[in-house]
């Protein structure tokens, strides 16, 4: 089986001499760089073929047998880094060959999971459709029809607007999103949508700010978070209070030291929810790089020192995946994607290059570009110059000769050495020079271009 690395931290504490402030959590955007290149190698390295049907990779790294769900990840990483992957093609057969051809239409167009009997879900038909959606394979001859994955997701919505794992079942959180998600990238003007947003929002108030596995569950911090950033993505419009307070209560009950690792399971009743469950799915869930892409896009900017632990955190432990009772088990591509989109997130931080580092204040952020990397923060910003008599008499010698005569010929005047007249006349020729000076700084001064359309 192929070995993960150890990631360590993303950030680092940028040096202060002792009489400055104490030191700022900085995020070094060249390690970022690196750590996605080394996942993707590792995404390589654990690629397996299918003889005569292409190949993938299985949500255990290592394992020969490739899932459907596991292998649209796979290839949506290399897509969504920009990088090609020369399995490629393999992939997109792998995943056409695999997706269900039927005459019924709630079940034609979507894929089945290892244990889904069978039976096309939303959880692996959601994660499909939106790796066809970003990678733009809808014109390809030999890649799966994402119209009909796209018309599957429509017609097993719920009537309430949610999703369960496929139509008839008991909407739930995660489902919903996984399915708005998909729907978002290849039409998000579908009605769909927005009955889906309005079931995630329908019941959030100032008691119930945030989101559990069900309307009626307890809240949770990978919940919440995967609901913000779903509805970032759904609807990206000015945010309402209900919306504002879930993103409140993550940054009140998020914990960047833990990184919130656990399995949701839950039972499939696929004949209605009268009928005896046929199988029970499991989620693999890792909320801390969830939540770290929903504090990312909290529109009234990140919280920057809780950021910057979460990502120390996420680069912290070890690459393997949940097991009942806490414990950990095989190396599983469910914690390598979490955390390669969570980079994903970072790496397209406005305003920041690939070398640059970016500190976060508590309400400011800095971006040191990579070429000044080496340079104390300190150094860095602005200071006040101290004030300088010569400069200044040289920059306002016209106003210091007018401000001269003034007092000079009023001193005259009340000594009674000269009358008032001869005050203004004396002034005159000052106030003539001022003013010849101050037309000539503006002709020297460069002029603003004018405004464009």
């Amino acid at each position: 089986m192929q070995q993960i690395p150890r990631l360590p931290a993303l950030w680092h504490r940028v040096a202060h001499p002792p009489d400055e402030p104490a030191a700022v959590p900085a995020l070094d955007f060249a390690v970022v760089a690196r750590r996605l290149e080394e996942s993707l190698d590792v995404l390589r390295g654990s690629y397996a073929p299918v003889p005569g049907s292409g190949g993938g990779w299985y949500h255990e790294l290592g394992r020969p047998e490739p899932g459907t769900t596991a292998t649209a990840l796979g290839l949506l990483a290399f897509t969504e880094a920009g990088r090609p992957f020369e399995y490629f093609d393999e992939g997109l057969a792998f995943l056409a060959a695999r997706q269900t051809a039927s005459g019924d239409g709630l079940r034609d167009g979507g894929w089945a999971t290892n244990t889904s009997l069978g039976m096309p879900v939303v959880e692996a038909t959601g994660w499909i459709a939106r790796f066809l959606a970003l990678a733009r394979c809808d014109l390809r001859e030999d890649a799966p029809d994402v119209r009909r994955a796209y018309r599957w997701l429509v017609r097993n919505q719920n009537p309430d607007g949610g999703w369960g794992s496929l139509h008839g079942c008991p909407s739930r959180v995660w489902q919903t999103c996984l399915a708005l998600r998909a729907l978002a990238r290849l039409n998000p003007y579908d009605p769909a949508v927005g009955r889906g947003v309005e079931w995630l929002t329908a019941d959030r108030t100032a008691r119930r700010p945030a989101w559990g596995p069900t309307p009626a569950a307890g809240p949770t911090v990978t919940h919440t978070a995967f609901v913000l950033v779903t509805l970032a993505e759904a609807r990206p419009e000015p945010p309402t209070e209900r919306i504002l307070g879930g993103y409140d209560w993550l940054r009140a009950n998020l914990d960047p030291d833990d990184e919130h690792v656990w399995i949701e399971t839950y039972d499939v009743s696929p004949h209605g929810t009268a009928s005896k469950p046929v199988w029970r799915l499991a989620l693999w869930h890792y909320g801390l790089p969830i939540a770290l892409m929903a504090l990312l896009r909290d529109p009234r900017g990140p919280d920057g020192p809780l950021v910057a632990r979460a990502c120390r955190t996420l680069l912290r432990g070890e690459v393997a995946g949940p097991r009942p009772g806490g414990s950990r088990g095989r190396t599983s591509l469910w914690t390598l994607w979490w955390r390669l989109e969570a980079l994903f997130a970072l790496a397209r931080l406005p305003l920041t290059g690939a070398g640059d580092v970016l500190h976060w204040l508590p309400d400011a952020a800095v971006v040191q570009r990579g070429a000044a990397r080496e340079r104390p923060l300190a150094a860095l910003l602005p200071r006040r110059r101290r004030f300088d008599p010569v400069r200044a008499a040289r920059r306002h010698w016209s106003s210091l000769l007018l401000g001269f005569v003034c007092l000079a010929s009023a001193a005259g005047v009340a000594a009674g050495a000269w009358k008032w007249r001869d005050f203004w006349l004396s002034v005159i020729l000052p106030v003539v020079l001022a003013m010849i000076d101050r037309s000539v700084r503006r002709r020297r001064e460069p002029r603003a271009p004018p405004p464009t359309a």
